[in-house]
């Protein structure tokens, strides 16, 4: 199979009717997609990026008149998020209906649901009129692609298409949002950050983004969005930048805003991980609004934590 890059959204969309897998551009990350309510093409997604069946996927819907199709009890603080940030980089996990295939939801009672704002994946969707489940279109823990030259670099011969939407503008999956027993609760950090939420919706916003209990969402797993190349943080990464040796630096500090860090997280950690280094140094950013979502996926690719004792480099392994 040689895969190829595309720019015609018809074909994409006649791969999906057709049952296949397609690599579509989102405003976030590139996904890899199928229609939703074919469960043979859904096991297709699971089976190409090797993704473990307990974790579920997302499903795409085009309008927020959609959700009821797939989902009950639908709260009103859903509308009320969707109305600011929808089409856009938020999902929503709710209860789902019977339509949506178990292998979808890895066999759990809610379905994530979110409205992307890519123009070519919205045509995509138009031109289809289904659900699209799409995962990120990388083999399954590896840095997620922003580009379509990175999906071809992950899935060369794997898929047959790669819709090339550009760069993916925000560059860091969506923000996932639960309603439990009339509480909110992020299940994973995203563009869309938690005071935001809380803004729109007046009430305080919870976490659960530790899958020791049930996995619920995607991106949830303790390991995720990594290089093959060991991924270290480090406070002293001035040190690094100043040491002789086959070590990689990715240096979020050096963006402007929180935003550019996001942007070009997982290219400059693909940049890096392609140079083969005996391991990568990276340093948290800041802990508020975007950098939750940025320090997320880095500690989820991180391997631990590097320590500089009397000149000398120790590791400290992830539990």
């Amino acid at each position: 199979m040689k895969t190829k890059i595309i720019n015609n959204p018809d074909t994409a969309a006649g791969e999906v009717l057709k049952g296949n897998i397609v690599a579509l551009p989102t405003e976030t990350v590139y996904g890899l997609a199928a229609d939703a309510l074919n469960p043979e093409a859904v096991l297709k997604i699971y089976e190409t990026k090797k993704r473990p069946d307990f974790n579920p996927l997302i499903v795409h819907v085009g309008d927020i008149s959609d959700f009821e199709k797939y989902a009950v009890n639908i709260p009103a603080e859903v509308y009320a998020i969707a109305e600011k940030f929808s089409p856009g980089p938020v999902t929503y996990v709710l209860p789902k209906k019977d339509v949506i295939p178990d292998i979808v939801t890895a066999g759990i009672d809610t379905v994530a649901l979110r409205i992307p704002s890519h123009p070519l994946f919205r045509e995509v969707l138009r031109k289809c009129g289904c659900p699209i489940a799409a995962p990120s279109a990388n083999m399954f823990g590896r840095i997620s692609p922003t580009t379509a030259e990175d999906v071809l670099k992950e899935l060369s011969g794997k898929i047959d298409f790669i819709l090339d939407g550009g760069r993916c503008p925000i560059g860091i999956e969506s923000t996932v949002v639960s309603f439990e027993e009339g509480n909110i609760f992020i299940l994973r950090h995203g563009y869309v950050t938690k005071e935001d939420i809380e803004k729109i919706t007046g009430r305080e916003t919870g976490e659960i983004t530790d899958a020791a209990g049930k996995i619920s969402s995607p991106g949830m797993l303790k390991s995720h969005y990594a290089p093959v190349t060991p991924l270290y943080f480090t406070d002293n990464i001035e040190y690094f930048k100043n040491k002789a040796g086959n070590i990689g630096v990715v240096d979020l500090s050096l963006y402007r805003s929180l935003k550019e860090a996001a942007l070009n997280l997982f290219a400059d950690l693909r940049k890096a991980d392609e140079k083969k280094y005996e391991y990568i140094v990276t340093k948290r950013v800041d802990n508020k609004d975007l950098g939750r979502a940025v320090n997320d996926r880095l500690a989820k690719a991180s391997s631990g934590t590097v320590m500089i004792e009397n000149g000398s480099v120790s590791f400290l392994n992830k539990k």
